[in-house]
């Protein structure tokens, strides 16, 4: 049985972590935009954090759920309801067979992040199970979902013992995702190869800027609107490797974020580029929304995502043992 899109959303994809080691050759990483999200969803469902995931914007796909499943939402809050039940964000929940999962309206974020218990039936390309569109590789059948795709489910576990007849059954286990993300009024940036090529004036502009996030933002990078950064004397600099989170001077002196579906290599001045840790908070920054960089150290940056790694293991260890204390309760195997 299978989880079958029964109204399309704009923009959802199969994600992973992403597809490394292949850049050389031209390959971008994909991977989830907010990996943060993903796996929190994959842990609330005792999956491993590098499960594929659905990835999906607003307005999000409509899906029928043609076998019982247990089922996490995490990232961007689109108001889910399953049939005429609200489903919370961060908190485990069993589908019942033949219920419908929408999405009805935005309330925070960007990106939100659907993770099935043991995950899909899906085939890995180049050691990754994530949507490349531009090599239509990857995910389900290389491109974002459309209207009767059907994604079959590993996992066929019976659940009725907690459903009890209803149409959804919602945890008492809620992950605190709020501490993972950071203040998007002071993002942090690590100073890049270019940044002492700016003048003392460029540089405190770029720190000082209020950056309006635009309309034409996908997953490729996120397109600021600021006043203009000028580089003056101006120079241009050699095409080289790019990476999530390279922040791009461009010619006309606005800036864009290199983000999950970047290219390989890039010709524009790189001032900084955005912490790892930091990544989910721009992520979920939406169109018209304004965000701040602030710089920080290599040491900071690195405590950022130590701190991160191990919220997620606690909440993965916690997570285990309620489940399994649950389902051993009903003799859910």
């Amino acid at each position: 049985m299978s989880v079958v899109v029964i109204k399309q959303g704009i923009a959802d994809s199969i994600q992973d972590t992403g597809r490394y080691g292949w850049q050389h050759l031209g390959i971008n990483p994909d991977g989830a935009m907010d990996k943060t999200a993903a796996a929190v969803a994959n842990i609330l469902v005792n999956n491993a954090m590098e499960c594929p995931v659905i990835e999906m914007s607003f307005p999000a796909p409509v899906l029928l759920f043609e076998q019982q499943a247990l089922v996490a939402l995490s990232g961007a809050d689109f108001s889910a309801w399953v049939n005429d039940v609200p489903v919370p964000l961060n908190t485990p929940f069993i589908i019942q067979k033949n219920c419908v999962l929408q999405f009805r309206q935005v309330k925070a974020g960007a990106w939100c992040y659907l993770a099935v218990n043991g995950g899909f039936v899906l085939e890995p390309w180049m050691g990754s199970y994530s949507t490349n569109t531009l090599a239509g590789s990857g995910g389900y059948k290389g491109r974002y979902l459309k209207k009767h795709d059907e994604l079959l489910l590993q996992d066929a576990t019976d659940y009725s013992a907690l459903l009890e007849g209803k149409d959804v059954y919602v945890f008492h286990i809620q992950a605190d995702a709020k501490q993972l993300y950071l203040n998007p009024d002071a993002i942090p940036v690590i100073a890049s190869r270019n940044w002492k090529a700016l003048s003392p004036e460029a540089q405190q502009q770029f720190l000082n800027n209020n950056y309006i996030v635009q309309s034409n933002s996908n997953r490729m990078g996120y397109y600021l609107q600021s006043e203009p950064i000028l580089l003056n004397p101006p120079f241009t600099v050699l095409s080289t490797a790019v990476t999530n989170g390279t922040i791009q001077l461009l010619p006309n002196g606005q800036c864009i974020v290199l983000l999950s579906g970047h290219q390989t290599t890039g010709g524009y001045p790189i001032p900084a580029t955005v912490c790892s840790a930091a990544i989910p908070t721009l992520a979920q920054v939406r169109p018209h929304q304004i965000l701040r960089f602030q710089t920080v150290t290599l040491k900071y940056a690195h405590q950022l995502m130590q701190q991160q790694h191990l919220y997620l293991l606690q909440l993965q260890y916690a997570t285990q043992n309620k489940l399994n204390e649950l389902f051993t309760a009903y003799a859910i195997y």
